[in-house]
């Protein structure tokens, strides 16, 4: 999943390693301390491990580096023990110590974001050998961390049987619905298609009563008293399942919602004026719904528009709507309305405004929520995703619209707190069409040419040479239509970078397949809306095809704020919801935020695909298992 990929370390997995390493900390590899002294700190005690690992051979010397790095986990100091581990041989280790140490080892890399060195310390055949010689608790411990790790590498068919694997094992009421909560993420998270098609493909009874399950659930969304007619539906064929005797808690949540829906929605949107092709758009994505619903004779809430277009002051628009009986307000779009909302005495109904506010307000009223379309936010994962897919030195290609200029200071800025570098391109011009003498400066070619003509006149001879780009970049970051993209990209190409991984927002594709425009742009990542990749939603779904690029992803955001109508109450009731939007999948930050994370695309031979599962970029220190 990554689940949708964001890429963070649970609680849950941390708390476990430090009572696990309590435990293990204790078991006596190291020396016994005697008498009624003090007990040394773990820091201290990691000193003295390190101290006897120096003094000692094989195999107690990795044995003391084995507690060392223990005592480093519980003083703290995660980097320091990630070193340690990596210097132990672990060729002279067997049994329960091999076994200590590859967990260890798989559960500090998956804290430093290591992925890709945890999957090698989990997966191959020695350690799965190991584990079958070992009892319950050390597999339960070895699946769970499997089962994390899948998820954030985007293996969400491995990550599901794992976790089923799991569910079979766990005992305890906690466990077992922390592991149906884990599997049902992953299930609503993975696109319509790909669940059909596992559904299709499953002989075991156990996966087979989950796709199911997930399959009734996917094709109610946006009714909830459907939906739990369908689980209803579900429980009879499956009384004795898993995910019936002890069902994910968003599920159990769903009665709760229904009893609690606004049966009247205020939307204050622009539907005049220069801002009003984006609000129809969102009032077009949410009738979109709302019809949807009505053709299966679903229960819809009353919906009434307000056009913001002509009130300076939002305040007597939100009245008015509040009077005639709104129970969840929607909107407004513009900025400068938000900040008055805030301004009012009180907002008596939940209400979520459909854009984000650029500064952290001190005064947060209460029943204030934001929901919208960020491109800081977008610029924020795209650092992430590349970081962890093993790059380090970014070229950045922005426009130089306020958008464009936001989005390049929140990438920037999580791409140094990560460690990374990067050049920054002049940003460019809505009007720009040739991009060779904005980019050729800071690809240094002028200075490739240069060098080849130093060595001709040195050699006095003329030699065979093709201009390169400068070896530092590894990637390069965009934010473009799919207008600019189609002219960058080759240009790139052209100037002898084409092997730089470029990586994309949303921006550059708006779900229209067109082949024969993008075959030039093979290869470009990008963060995706849900609703553009094949397979994630209904064509019911879709904008038509004459809506302008522009508006598109308002379409789909509308789409999502009438499921928020839905939502929000699940989400405020059980905090770590993520629920699958067309926009992304949707959770609340506290105290107001509703965020995305957004799954990825990839072209291939002129079309997008979905491109879940982080890639690899080749990382020496991560070609070894023990570097």
């Amino acid at each position: 999943m990554t689940p949708m990929f964001t890429f963070r370390m649970t609680a849950t997995l941390l708390l476990g390693l430090v009572l696990a390493l309590g435990g293990c900390a204790q078991s006596g590899r190291d020396a016994q301390q005697t008498g009624p002294v003090i007990p040394p700190s773990p820091a201290e005690r990691a000193e003295q491990a390190l101290s006897l690992a120096a003094d000692s051979i094989a195999p107690q010397r990795q044995l003391h580096q084995l507690d060392a790095a223990e005592f480093l986990v519980l003083a703290g100091d995660k980097k320091r023990a990630l070193q340690v581990l990596s210097s132990i041989d672990q060729k002279l280790l067997s049994g329960q110590h091999f076994v200590d140490f590859r967990l260890l080892f798989a559960e500090l890399a998956i804290v430093e974001e290591r992925f890709f060195l945890a999957r090698d310390l989990l997966t191959d055949q020695k350690i799965v050998a190991s584990i079958d010689q070992l009892g319950t608790s050390y597999r339960i411990r070895w699946l769970k961390l499997r089962g994390e790790l899948f998820s954030l590498l985007g293996e969400d068919e491995q990550s599901i049987h794992v976790y089923a694997a799991l569910s079979s094992l766990v005992t305890s009421a906690a466990e077992k619905t922390e592991t149906s909560g884990a599997l049902w993420r992953l299930l609503t998270h993975i696109s319509q298609e790909h669940l059909a098609a596992l559904q299709a493909g499953e002989s075991d009874p156990l996966l087979q009563g989950w796709y199911s399950l997930a399959s009734r659930v996917r094709k109610s969304q946006g009714d909830v008293d459907n939906q739990l007619s369908q689980i209803a539906r579900w429980r009879a064929d499956w009384p004795d399942h898993p995910a019936a005797l002890n069902p994910p808690p968003s599920l159990k949540a769903l009665q709760e919602i229904a009893d609690n829906l606004p049966e009247q929605i205020a939307v204050l949107l622009p539907l005049e004026g220069s801002l009003a092709q984006a609000g129809r758009a969102i009032r077009d994505g949410i009738l979109s719904v709302w019809y949807n619903v009505r053709e299966t004779r679903g229960k819809t809430p009353s919906i009434r528009f307000y056009d913001t277009s002509s009130y300076s002051e939002i305040g007597p628009l939100y009245q008015q709507a509040i009077n005639e009986g709104a129970k969840l307000v929607m909107g407004p779009v513009q900025r400068e309305k938000v900040e008055q909302l805030l301004a009012l005495p009180e907002l008596p109904v939940p209400t979520v405004a459909l854009n984000y506010l650029d500064t952290p307000q001190t005064r947060r009223p209460q029943n204030f929520f934001q929901f919208g379309l960020s491109s800081t936010a977008e610029a924020r994962q795209v650092a992430d995703r590349a970081w962890l897919e093993g790059h380090r030195f970014s070229l950045t290609i922005t426009p130089d619209t306020s958008a464009g200029i936001r989005a390049l200071a929140a990438f920037k800025e999580r791409w140094i707190e990560r460690g990374g570098k990067l050049v920054e391109s002049t940003p460019y011009k809505a009007s720009q069409n040739d991009f060779i003498p904005l980019l050729k400066p800071d690809l240094h070619i002028e200075q490739s040419i240069e060098r080849n003509n130093r060595l001709q006149r040195l050699l006095g001879k003329k030699l065979a040479h093709t201009p390169r780009c400068r070896q530092d970049l590894d990637m390069v970051f965009l934010i473009a239509s799919p207008a600019h993209t189609r002219q960058i990209k080759p240009t790139l190409d052209f100037l002898f970078a084409s092997d730089l991984q470029v990586y994309g927002t949303s921006q550059l594709f708006t779900g229209i397949q067109d082949p024969r425009q993008n075959r030039d742009l093979d290869g470009v990542r990008f963060s995706a809306m849900p609703w553009t990749l094949p397979g994630y939603s209904a064509d019911s779904m879709q904008p038509t095809a004459d809506l302008a690029p522009l508006y598109r992803h308002m379409f789909a955001l509308g789409i999502d704020a009438y499921h928020l109508h839905q939502w929000l109450g699940q989400m405020l009731l059980l905090s770590n919801t993520r629920l699958p939007g067309s926009t992304g999948m949707l959770y609340l930050t506290p105290p107001d935020t509703i965020e995305r994370d957004q799954p990825w695309g990839v072209f291939k031979n002129g079309v997008v695909v979905p491109a879940i599962q982080l890639q690899k970029k080749i990382v020496d220190e991560e070609q070894q298992v023990s570097p």
